[in-house]
């Protein structure tokens, strides 16, 4: 992002993450919990009451900054790498939506439709896009969440841009006519952990698991009796060393059998692929008996995404993995 001030926002399932950006610094990460019943399913169930809670977030911490920058997860869009012949702005504007006629069962003309270009190193006199399609709705309703929390939004972007962001700089081939490298991130979140694929330099698809680090709360709960919030509290905290439990290292050891599965997959559709390294963040970066298991099963190097922070900041380490989509919008 070019602004030396603005936010960056990312709502999950149980907390909601604003990266705080000033005079070109990021200089705090807001957590908060979400209020129940305000998501389900990682969709948000009601945009007012999101954008009452985000106004309440930023006033609390005395933030007056208006410009923001929202992350979408990737499930609500529509993504697409498309070749087309050359033209104008004019004719892709016409084109574009019939690029998504296969995957979109509405009528087309309630979605809005972007694209961004791929430089084209082969000059082989095509066009290549990142082509994303959302629902004009989805979008209305985000615009209606920011003016009941008093900001601004400057972009609505699927989750895989922010990420992009953090890879950009090792993505690119370091010299003229090398073949960009394959990046895999691995998101580990409450709901869900997913993986997003980066090959040859540009994002491929998101494998989601319906099985998230949140399944080691809810094993706690069972457990102890503990009510499902005091255990994630517990959980997060590693009370009592609760994280080396033998119960729990069943749900990790499930978790990174689901991962190795994926990875397996990739690696059999892509014989030729260059992964070496695994970036991580969510807030299962901070378990380490799961990370434990991950480098057990997985035959990649796994890496804290936070080695990858392209802006200045000031933030500890657990707050960018726990940050990181929030802060890769205001990068």
């Amino acid at each position: 992002m070019s602004e030396k001030t603005c936010l960056g926002i990312d709502i999950g399932n149980n907390r909601a993450k604003i990266a705080v950006k000033k005079g070109g610094v990021v200089r705090r990460l807001l957590v908060d919990t979400v209020p129940d019943g305000l998501m389900k399913d990682n969709h948000i169930v009601s945009y007012d009451a999101m954008g009452d809670f985000l106004k309440e977030m930023l006033k609390k911490n005395h933030i007056s900054i208006k410009k923001a920058h929202l992350c979408m997860p990737i499930h609500e869009v529509y993504l697409r790498n498309v070749t087309l012949p050359m033209m104008n702005t004019q004719q892709l504007k016409v084109n574009l939506p019939y690029e998504f006629h296969d995957f979109i069962t509405e009528d087309m003309w309630k979605y809005i439709y972007d694209y961004a270009v791929i430089p084209n190193t082969g000059d082989d006199g095509q066009l290549h896009l990142i082509a994303v399609a959302a629902s004009k709705e989805l979008i209305t309703n985000h615009q209606i969440m920011a003016k009941r929390a008093h900001i601004k939004l400057e972009s609505i972007v699927p989750a895989n841009v922010p990420l992009f962001h953090y890879l950009e700089s090792k993505i690119r081939a370091p010299h003229e006519g090398d073949v960009p490298q394959d990046f895999a991130v691995l998101d580990l979140g409450d709901t869900s952990v997913k993986i997003h694929f980066f090959t040859k330099g540009l994002y491929e698809v998101t494998r989601s698991m319906d099985y998230g680090v949140g399944s080691a709360s809810e094993r706690i709960s069972e457990e102890t009796g503990q009510d499902i919030h005091i255990s994630r509290v517990s959980m997060e905290t590693n009370s009592g060393d609760i994280q080396s439990t033998e119960y729990l290292d069943d749900v990790f050891s499930d978790l990174s059998s689901r991962i190795m599965r994926v990875m397996n997959f990739y690696n059999f559709n892509n014989r030729d692929n260059t992964l070496e390294d695994l970036y991580y963040f969510g807030g299962g970066a901070l378990i380490e008996p799961l990370l434990n298991n991950i480098r057990e099963l997985v035959p990649l190097q796994l890496r804290s995404l936070s080695e990858l922070v392209g802006v200045k900041h000031k933030l500890t380490e657990e707050e960018i993995l726990i940050g990181a989509q929030a802060i890769g919008m205001t990068m």
